[in-house]
């Protein structure tokens, strides 16, 4: 695939991000090393869930990875810059494939810069329930000029 610049971009398209399988062993380990809370670690301990439940943090950075193999890999981008409404929207169980979406929703062009600010929605699933909701802001560089 080609690499797309700013201007390339459009608002409303949705992409599919693909999905990605989270082990338990996987979960813990993460929540072990960067948010050792009892109910991310330990069964017995998470009695409200009833089973260890993925990091918050855990579940971005998988967002991301899906977000970055599937779009920003292609996209001729300069830095994120910001997350917001950031949704942990049901809990994430270990052993499920988590699938995500993507929708550009906007796509602010600043040509004295040569780049636009691409805004987005995204979103990850574990089968019908959506877990994760959030919007993402990202400077890509728009082609140069002639």
């Amino acid at each position: 695939m080609s690499v797309r610049y700013a201007e390339d971009l459009c608002p409303g398209t949705e992409r599919d991000l693909g999905s990605y399988r989270l082990t338990r062993n996987e979960l813990i380990e993460f929540a072990e090393r960067w948010d050792p809370q009892s109910f991310h670690v330990d069964a017995s301990a998470s009695g409200y869930f009833g089973d260890v439940i993925a990091s918050g943090a855990h579940t971005l950075a998988i967002f991301q990875r899906l977000s970055v193999l599937s779009d920003e890999s292609h996209w001729a981008v300069i830095a994120g810059v910001g997350l917001r409404d950031v949704r942990f929207l049901a809990p994430v169980r270990p052993d499920v494939e988590l699938r995500g979406r993507s929708r550009v929703e906007s796509v602010d062009l600043e040509p004295e810069r040569r780049r636009g600010l691409v805004t987005k929605r995204g979103a990850l699933f574990a089968g019908d329930t959506q877990v994760l909701d959030l919007t993402s802001a990202a400077y890509v560089r728009m082609r140069a000029a002639r």
